[in-house]
This record gives C-alpha cells, sequence and structure tokens, in this order.
C-alpha cells in the first residue's frame, strides 16, 4: 500500500523541517471518526481536484508502491497564513528530498490565483492542486465550515454586490453571490474570533510580537 501522510501539523526550525504527526494529534482525531485510510482515499480519488496550469482535474497522489508524501491542506491561497506556512515548506525541499518525501499541497483558490501563489512563495505549479468552487473534499475530511451564520433571505442581491466588489476576482456570478457572500461572512466572523476562540490573541501577539516564541530565522537570514 502506498505511504503517504496527510499534514495538519508540521514544525520548522532553522530551515529545516521536523515533521512528526503528533500522537495526541492522531488519537483526537481516531476518537472523532477520522480515518487516515479513508483520508487518503479520499484525497487520491477526488474528483474536484485541479492542476493549477490547465484547470483540469488531477490527483495529487500518484500510483507508486514506493512513494511517500507529505499533503497539506490549506485554506484560501490569499490567506496570509497559507503563504508563509508554503515558504516554509519550499525552505525545506531538500529535507523532504533527503528523506523521499514529495510534497503536495492542496488549497482553494482560482489558476489565476494559484500561479500567484506560486510566484510569491516559491512553490513549484507542479505539486499544487487546487479546489475552485466544490469544497467537497474539505467536507470529507470534517474541515471546520466556520460559525453557524447565514444570509437572510431578504437582503437584497445588490446588497451582497455592493460588499464583494472589492473581492479580487470581482462581483461572483449570480449562481455563486449568496455561496459567496456567505463564505465571507464566516470568514469575516472567524477573524473577529466568533466561532474561532483563540484567534484574535494570535492576532494580537502577530502585530505585538512575542519574545518567548522560538526563533524562525537563523542568524544569516537576514
Amino acid at each position: 500500500m502506498m505511504r503517504s501522510a496527510v499534514s495538519l501539523c508540521c514544525c520548522f526550525k532553522n530551515r529545516s523541517i521536523l515533521f512528526v504527526i503528533l500522537l495526541l494529534q492522531f488519537l483526537a482525531l481516531a476518537v472523532s471518526g477520522f480515518s487516515a485510510s479513508s483520508a487518503y482515499e479520499s484525497i487520491k480519488n477526488s474528483a474536484t481536484l485541479l492542476d493549477p496550469i490547465t484547470g483540469e482535474v488531477s490527483s495529487p497522489i500518484f500510483s507508486s508502491e514506493e512513494k511517500k508524501y507529505l499533503v497539506v491542506l490549506l485554506p484560501q491561497l490569499g490567506e496570509f497564513d497559507s503563504s508563509e506556512y508554503c515558504e516554509f515548506l519550499v525552505a525545506a525541499d531538500e529535507t523532504l528530498a533527503l528523506n523521499d518525501i514529495e510534497l503536495r499541497v492542496i488549497g482553494i483558490g482560482s489558476t489565476t490565483a494559484a500561479q500567484k501563489f506560486c510566484d510569491f512563495t516559491g512553490l513549484p505549479p507542479d505539486e499544487l492542486r487546487i479546489v475552485k468552487d466544490d469544497i467537497t473534499l474539505y467536507k470529507e475530511l470534517n474541515f471546520y465550515n466556520g460559525p453557524d451564520l447565514s444570509i437572510p433571505d431578504n437582503v437584497p442581491d445588490g446588497v451582497l454586490k455592493f460588499f464583494l466588489r472589492q473581492l479580487p476576482g470581482g462581483i461572483p456570478s449570480e449562481e455563486l453571490l449568496r455561496p459567496a457572500a456567505e463564505s465571507w461572512l464566516k470568514y469575516n466572523a472567524m477573524c473577529a474570533g466568533i466561532g474561532a476562540p483563540g484567534t484574535l490573541r494570535e492576532i494580537i501577539r502577530g502585530y505585538l510580537g512575542d519574545t518567548s516564541a522560538p526563533e524562525r530565522f537563523r542568524d544569516d537570514d537576514v
């Protein structure tokens, strides 16, 4: 059986990856009904993962009995956390190669966003797969869907278009207008700490700094 890893936690130090999937995390996932084998099959056989260059369906995992994969699932490619996380992964490419591990990153975004993401982070496009509109895979893997908020039906589409007009891709189509508006409502609510405990604390820590946190750069990185 092909060996693979679904990454939810990686630790980095001095540009070298120390990835150990935490035992306690796996125990928590096991208690919640999470199955590594079912997650592997869901990722490998997903019909919603697209090649970031061609936009065609493309599995991130290829048929080989000997390959090992580190599969990292991200939220939107435009998030700071996503780009920062991938910069660390790119810095660890030599360590991954030495251990015969192939990196695969999955994120939500368009082909245009994927190209900009790769240009910014240095991630090779062939190591990235994108989810454009259909987030079935994320639901199958029980990713958190945000707080239980919705937009009342009596809110006019014109109001939603007004608030969504600044999106990088412009105002969504009529079909995607309300789903997109609800997604952004949940996203902004989580940024404000609603349904996302600890978020505000981390945002404040990011702005003020944390002298007790471990060093993220070597002395010769600056």
